[in-house]
């Protein structure tokens, strides 16, 4: 049989074959998600294990996305080889990659491959790696049993009845041509399938497009299926700019995007090649049409993980689209239809003005929005840029010191996906998640002042949605509706609660709505509202409209009754497709209803109508009399973006109105796939379009955040502080003689500065200069740069920068707000710093005493400490340890372990959001109501032993701090085994402790919430009285 040989094997050029190999580096990632979708989601057996190495279990996001991405192909190929044809089939699956696509019909769907024959085309080099794996793969080989393996310099690598493996560059059409007519004869007597899965996009648009235009020549039967990534609203996006970012860094960027961004045009790239017809539509709009997935299906994904990432899905999903071009038309498959033109809508003008600082602090997203005082608000809660968040980030239009004593305490406990209602002077928080598997039930509720914790829900739920009602007699009450629970499960309830009654499931009068979460709930005069949007149980956008009217009879009984308006409506709303919503926010401004961001059930909101308002009286016309109506219910609110912020990304997002006739956005952004995190960095208010709008608003720190945790209230009530010198605790000033009198102290576990020992010559010798010499200006070291003057390791205010040590000596003596902890140098993941081996330079200068030989001999890990001028955050230590001072002065506020449930400590956390320091410059620090702080002044040659336990905040006095840590065991026993690299894992009871807390809890689950507060807080006596025994 004669030969077609590779015509890469020549001279190949340099540049050409880089960016090959970099296209090629893209299906090594996409084949690992691919393997993660198909080990959790696809039947055995499996068959993308043997072309990954080792597996990697990817995000749930991610793995949603690939497995749409994978089953949008496999089931337009399905349909293919389902249509009854005379001819044989041929399935080209252009730029494969190691897809098996193949290999999975051949073996779920035998049947439908009797008269098909399946061709990949892709590179010549990752062919070759194919068929190699392919041949040593009995799973793969057997099910090409008539199998060849040509030289691996031909073009045709793999040839069998049922495959053909081709390994040629798809810009070289002659030789992909020749290869076809060489394997098949004549392409015309097939009935074809082409498909490329985000392949054409990395070639110039130039030579794609003359594929597309070479493949419609083939066969008067052929039909093309083109999964790639466009612009759903223009590459301003920031889900766009994200992901064009990200392909840029790889160097593999996309092309066709730009030459054809929106659906339409790509349309009208097939129809100008050849094609007879041809549409396309989004990832989304198939994910919610039911005749492509129905809801078993959507459903079904469920039992496979948890999954709760639906904006980010939405986002992802909106971004590419499946085109399906035939060269032939049937009676079913005419031409897409154009979208509804809605120029001539009303459009209210107004402006989102942007406060988006170069140093922002505040990210978080999915929190909510906790009223403080007039012109103050908080962001409860959320997801930050580690981990779920408990605390709270303050904004204001000024920045005046402040005290936020009634904020949400910490030991509420982290959550996202919450709801928190305001009604007067009150608030309620209600439920929210841990993981989409841990909703919460538990509520608490701001009055007087004082945050108490009162009747948790019935269900534990998140992402359900709340809002205030008012049944007279001065009875305030809030109306809860849907959400999703531990199961799963989409929840359809409607909830009352009161102060006096609790939680109790409403009467309905009516029909009553499609269960849902994440749906708009929305209040007009205290007694009557209106519910529109959420998702269902198949993930899909619902686009309903319904009013709700909340009644007392004279009997006292309690009811609710609904109307569905959306038939009504969505004849007489141009807009009405954009109303529907999942993640947005509402809010009432003035007689209108602002809607913001989320999505549709038609995927990412255009920003035209990403903020649309709703007008209430409008609306009541319309209910009274609809034939005669003819104002505007719906319109946009023709928003302006000053050019001086970039555009928010409105999922994840809070709203709030802070003034008459102004919302202030806070909070939001998104993974954006594989392609990087977006967050939003400011805040933005959006006002009535004047010369003169302005938006002031920004993260504020509090000078303190005072808790309180007794077992069943939490009161954040603005107490008494310490606030003179008089009243904090000096911490002794002693000298030692013997090692004895240091194990004495030891002993005694409280904390004292030694003074009159000998630490070396470190005292008089570590200048500035002296360091930079010493350790090397360009030895890198991490050190962490703060954003503001103290340091929140809860909300990671603070980056971890790699800079040279020269470079950061140079920034910190110059002010800069930067912090030295640190770390081994050789292996930091494993072993804890040692100063000698990671600095030997530095090694000779310093030394303990031998009054602390106690020290050296238990000796856990000894950190260098240089900090400029910063407040390190409140935090303790499970080790003893001593912190020798080198240079520098600085301030220390301890308080005792037993303060730990007034300091704002959360479940499980070392360290706390509490600021005592106003700043630092503060002789002055405050405490919270009810705690001992002790005050230690350190000063060069000083020696501070630290008991374990003793929770510590510093900050610098008198120039850069330059000090030494050295950590000891001071117990017999009871550390946590294993690796402990910073010496900060609780002890080994406290761990397995809050395994057997979480196993107790759960075992109440059952119960009601009374009965089971009962009897917990009779176990938590038990417990307390067992440890003062």
């Amino acid at each position: 049989m004669p030969r077609l040989r590779c015509p890469g094997s020549g001279q190949p050029d340099a540049k050409t074959d880089l960016e090959k190999g970099l296209v090629m580096g893209t299906n090594g990632s996409s084949i690992v998600s691919k393997r993660s979708v198909e080990q959790l989601y696809y039947p055995e057996p499996h068959f993308i294990r043997y072309f990954v190495k080792k597996r990697q279990r990817r995000s749930p996001l991610i793995n949603r996305g690939y497995w749409l991405r994978m089953y949008a192909i496999e089931h337009t190929v399905k349909v293919f080889l389902e249509r009854p044809s005379d001819r044989p089939k041929v399935i080209i699956n252009f730029g494969c990659g190691f897809d098996p696509l193949p290999f999975q019909f051949l073996t779920h769907n035998p049947a439908l491959c009797q008269n098909v024959r399946f061709i990949d085309v892709d590179y010549h080099k990752l062919m070759v790696e194919k068929r190699n794996t392919i041949h040593k793969t009995a799973a793969l080989s057997s099910l090409i049993p008539d199998a060849e393996y040509p030289a691996e310099d031909d073009v045709v690598l793999l040839r069998s009845r049922k495959y053909i493996g081709i390994g040629c560059d798809l810009v070289e059409l002659s030789e992909l041509e020749k290869s076809l007519r060489f394997e098949l004869g004549s392409p015309s007597d097939f009935s074809i399938f082409c498909t490329a899965e985000v392949s054409l996009t990395y070639m110039d648009v130039k030579s794609a497009d003359a594929l597309l235009q070479w493949a419609s020549t083939l066969s008067d039967d052929t039909n093309f299926c083109l999964l790639e990534q466009y612009f759903p609203d223009g590459p301003g996006h920031p889900f766009s700019q994200t992901m064009m970012n990200h392909f840029q860094k790889l160097r593999t960027p996309l092309y066709s995007i730009h030459e054809y961004p929106s659906l339409r045009k790509q349309e009208q790239r097939f129809v100008d090649a050849g094609w007879k017809y041809a549409n396309a539509k989004s990832l989304w709009e198939l994910w919610s049409d039911s005749q492509f997935l129905n809801d078993l299906q959507r459903e079904s994904l469920d039992k496979y993980e948890a999954f709760d990432e639906w904006e980010e899905f939405a986002l992802f999903a909106s971004h590419y689209f499946l085109l399906l071009a035939s060269t032939k038309r049937s009676k079913n498959n005419g031409d897409s239809e154009e979208p509804t033109r809605e120029t001539d809508t009303p459009v209210e003008q107004l402006r989102l003005v942007p406060q988006c600082p170069p140093r922002f602090n505040g990210q978080r997203r999915f929190g909510s929005i906790v009223p403080i005082k007039e012109h103050m608000v908080g962001l409860h809660g959320g997801l930050g840029l580690q981990t779920r968040l408990s605390s709270a980030q303050a904004y204001s239009e000024s920045e005046v010191n402040h005290s936020i004593h009634d904020m949400p305490p910490t030991s509420i406990g982290a959550r996202m996906c919450h709801s928190t209602t305001v009604f007067g002077e009150q608030c309620l928080i209600t439920g929210g998640r841990a993981s989409p598997t841990m909703p919460l039930g538990d509520c608490w509720l701001k009055s007087n002042g004082k945050w108490n914790q009162v009747d948790s829900l019935p269900i534990p739920c998140f992402r359900h949605s709340t809002v205030a009602v008012d049944l007279g007699q001065g009875s305030k009450h809030v109306l809860l509706y849907g959400g999703k629970s531990a199961t799963g499960d989409t929840l359809g309830q409607f909830l009352l609660w009161s102060e006096q009654s609790g939680w109790n499931e409403i009467n309905i009068i009516g029909r009553t709505p499609r269960a849902r979460f994440g749906a708009s709930l929305i209040s007009i005069d205290n007694q009557t509202g209106i519910m529109f949007g959420g998702m269902s149980q198949g993930g899909v956008v619902l686009n309903d409209f319904w009013t709700w009217q909340i009644s007392r009879s004279d009997e006292g009984d309690i009811s609710l009754t609904l109307e569905e308006l959306t038939e009504k409506l969505s004849t007489r709303m141009p807009l009405f497709r954009w109303l529907g919503r999942f993640g947005s926010t509402a809010n009432l401004m003035g007689n209108k209803i602002i809607v913001s961001g989320g999505i549709t059930v038609d995927g990412s909101v255009p920003q035209k109508y990403e903020i649309i308002l709703l007008d209430i009286s409008s609306l009541r016309s319309f209910m009274q009399d609809p034939l005669s109506h003819s104002g505007s219910i719906l319109a946009p609110a023709g928003v302006a973006i000053d050019s001086d912020g970039p555009r928010p990304l409105l999922v994840g997002h809070s709203s709030f109105p802070v003034a008459e006739r102004k919302v202030l956005i806070v909070g939001g952004g998104a993974v954006c796939f594989s392609f990087g995190t977006y967050w939003n960095g400011g805040t933005w208010l959006l006002q009535d379009a004047t010369p003169n709008a302005v938006n002031e608003w920004l993260p504020v720190e509090p000078s303190i955040d005072s808790e309180q945790s007794p077992a069943r209230t939490i009161t954040a009530t603005p107490q008494p502080v310490v606030t003179s010198a008089d009243s904090l605790v000096t911490v002794s000033r002693v000298k030692i003689a013997s090692p004895r009198d240091f194990r004495t102290i030891v002993d005694k576990s409280r904390p004292v500065i030694l003074e009159g020992l000998d630490i070396g010559p470190c005292v008089e010798s570590w200048t500035k200069e002296y360091l930079r010499n010493a350790v090397g200006h360009d030895r890198k070291v991490v050190v962490h740069d703060s954003r503001s003057e103290h340091m929140d390791f809860q909300t990671k205010n603070f980056t971890y920068v790699t800079k040279e040590f020269g470079t950061f000596l140079d920034e910190v003596h110059a002010g800069s707000r930067q912090y030295l902890r640190a770390i081994s140098a050789q292996k930091p993941s494993e072993e804890p710093a040692n100063l000698s081996t990671d600095f030997p330079g530095l090694k000779d200068d310093f030394r303990l005493p031998p009054e602390l030989s106690l020290v050296s001999e238990q000796a856990h890990s000894s950190p260098l400490r240089i900090s400029g001028p910063v407040i390190l955050w409140l935090h303790y230590d499970v080790l003893a340890n001593v912190l020798c001072q080198v240079r520098g002065e600085k301030k220390l506020i301890l308080y005792p372990p037993w303060d730990v449930s007034k300091l704002g400590f959360a479940p499980g956390a070392s360290s706390s959001s509490i600021n005592v320091f106003q700043n630092t410059s503060d002789s002055q620090p405050t405490s919270p109501y009810g705690t001992t702080p002790h005050e230690a002044v350190m000063k060069p040659g000083d020696i501070l032993f630290l008991p374990p336990l003793w929770l510590h905040t510093a900050c610098p006095t008198a120039g850069v701090s330059v000090a030494v840590n050295v950590f000891f065991r001071s117990l017999v026993q009871g550390y946590a085994p294993g690796r402990d690299v910073y010496g900060n894992r609780d002890l080994h009871a406290y761990e397995k402790g809050r395994k057997d807390v979480e196993k107790i809890a759960r075992s109440f689950d059952r119960l009601p919430s009374d009965v089971a507060r009962f009897y917990l807080d009779r176990l938590a006596d038990e417990l307390r009285q067992r440890v003062t025994t």
